[in-house]
């Protein structure tokens, strides 16, 4: 999936927890960190660092157990768009 696309999932599951920006400027700051490019794909080891990074960030925010639920729902958004297509 295109990093844009990833990050437009990430965000939409996300904001309802943390806010639209919170969540848009949280995940594009990792991306950048993370050298995951606005375009082209997002490698699964790339992808799993940025999932694992914004779910230590929401330890703090929503608790451990919300928000491995949270990442547990950003999984299952980004493998609906996947196989979607």
């Amino acid at each position: 999936m295109p990093a844009n696309g990833t990050v437009d999932v990430v965000v939409r599951v996300l904001g309802p927890h943390i806010g639209e920006t919170m969540a848009r400027s949280a995940t594009e700051a990792h991306c950048q960190k993370l050298g995951i490019g606005a375009v082209g794909p997002v490698a699964p080891d790339k992808l799993e660092m940025l999932l694992g990074k914004l779910g230590g960030g929401l330890n703090i925010f929503l608790g451990r157990d919300k928000a491995a639920a949270v990442i547990g729902e950003v999984r299952q958004a980004l493998s609906a768009l996947e196989g979607a297509r």
